[in-house]
């Protein structure tokens, strides 16, 4: 069996893990034009500040610890071309052109930035990141500069906004809505936008019109205001990248992205796909959705790894949507659906709302017409996880929030502690 993997991002390095681990006979065979090793996602914002850190690498993935587990890398290499009649992939690399054979072939080829047709967005100083080489590229240019734009506010944007605001920066934060518009809540949006420290200027419900400069950026219109800046950054998310998909003539979906099955199968049965590139069916209502996540890459990667080599096993939590991340000195957890997901899915949803205020934690906790629980946002400035935790146990398990609510915060237990043990504290 011999399995070639194209794409070394979460979802790639994670498929051809599982593949190695379920078929320890299987010959697997990654290809990436990457020449760094497997990296985190959350926190890549460090090799603004550190652009040859190695702190961000993903050791297990590294391209010596898959040799070791008989997975082969190979590094700096481009997909010059796949035949699906005679399944060989053609290549070249640092060792010059090959072919490879395949038995099952598995797609990871992520996503490409989206960056708005606007006048001035090829000018020099225009950057977005799509890896680590984007981000520490930037990091290499940023002595010269102090005043710089971020466009989106989503968790990568916010993550690049306070990387800057610790290197002195003057940040401005173009938010075409609110923060983390589809992840989170508005009243959710609202409290984490007044965690955010006043010396980033917010421009709210605003969209850059345009960029000017002669050879390099010199400002950004945003609304009519003329920002002056010495760069701008597009963290405004990623389209499926399905050039090499289509190339092969595999089924698109309606979202733009490769369509799967649960298994992450594509039209061509030999073929898979995983990542930022495919349209998955929520389990919920069936309907596609799109979710370029790391965590979810991984664990579509897992499913594609074990299904190529013949695993029967489908994995229920492979579409299931958790991040978390600490930004500004707040924790901030999103699982599974929000209103805004759910509702672009046909799904009719309620939103409940829990506080803790000695903890200063809010939760927003969205239910469906069962009264399952189908999501929940956490906004805290520590402990978010353990709340997070609680929130992600009751959606893999559908339960029901009236039969399983959320455990009441701890001064409030222990209260009732004290007083059945004591007598009513006046």
């Amino acid at each position: 069996m011999k399995v070639v993997v194209v794409g070394y991002g979460p979802g790639g390095a994670a498929a051809a893990l599982a593949a190695r681990m379920f078929s320890p006979k299987a010959d697997v065979t990654v290809v990436t034009e990457e020449t760094r090793d497997a990296h985190q996602k959350p926190g890549a914002s460090m090799a603004l500040e550190f652009p040859d850190t190695e702190a961000l690498r993903i050791a297990d993935w590294s391209p010596e610890a898959l040799r070791k587990k008989r997975v082969d890398v190979l590094l700096g290499t481009t997909v010059t071309g796949i035949d699906r009649e005679s399944k060989t992939v053609k290549i070249e690399g640092p060792k010059g052109k090959k072919t490879l054979k395949y038995d099952k072939l598995i797609l990871a080829t992520g996503g490409v930035p989206k960056v708005p047709k606007i006048p001035g967005s090829t000018l020099p100083g225009v950057f977005t990141i799509q890896d680590m080489s984007d981000t520490s590229e930037i990091g290499k240019k940023l002595d010269g500069m102090s005043k710089i734009a971020v466009v989106g506010a989503g968790f990568s944007g916010l993550e690049t906004a306070e990387r800057l605001m610790h290197l002195g920066k003057e940040v401005h934060m173009i938010v075409r809505s609110r923060f983390m518009r589809r992840q989170l809540e508005e009243p959710m949006s609202s409290e984490l936008r007044a965690r955010v420290p006043r010396s980033i200027h917010i421009h709210a419900e605003s969209s850059p019109d345009s960029i000017e400069g002669a050879s390099k950026v010199e400002a950004i219109l945003v609304n009519g205001e003329r920002l002056e800046v010495d760069a701008v950054l597009f963290m405004t998310g990623v389209a499926p990248n399905t050039e090499l998909a289509e190339s092969l003539g595999l089924e698109i979906g309606s979202l733009g992205g490769v369509s799967v099955n649960e298994t992450m199968q594509t039209s061509d049965p030999d073929i898979y796909a995983v990542g930022d590139c495919v349209e998955m069916a929520d389990p919920l209502s069936g309907k596609p959705m799109l979710l370029p996540v790391g965590s979810v890459a991984a664990r579509a990667g897992r499913q594609a790894g074990v299904s190529s080599v013949g695993g029967k096993k489908v994995y229920g939590d492979t579409m299931l949507r958790l991040q978390y991340d600490r930004i500004f000195d707040t924790d901030i957890v999103c699982v599974g659906h929000s209103s805004t997901t759910s509702k672009s899915v046909g799904i009719d949803s309620t939103v409940q709302y829990f506080e803790d205020p000695t903890e200063f934690t809010k939760a927003a906790l969205v239910v469906d017409q069962k009264g399952r629980l189908i999501g929940g946002q956490v906004i805290a400035p520590r402990m978010g996880a353990r709340l997070g935790y609680e929130i992600l146990e009751r959606v893999e398990t559908g339960a029901v929030l009236k039969e399983k609510p959320l455990l009441k915060p701890r001064h409030e237990r222990l209260k009732e502690h004290l007083e059945n043990t004591f007598g009513p504290i006046r």
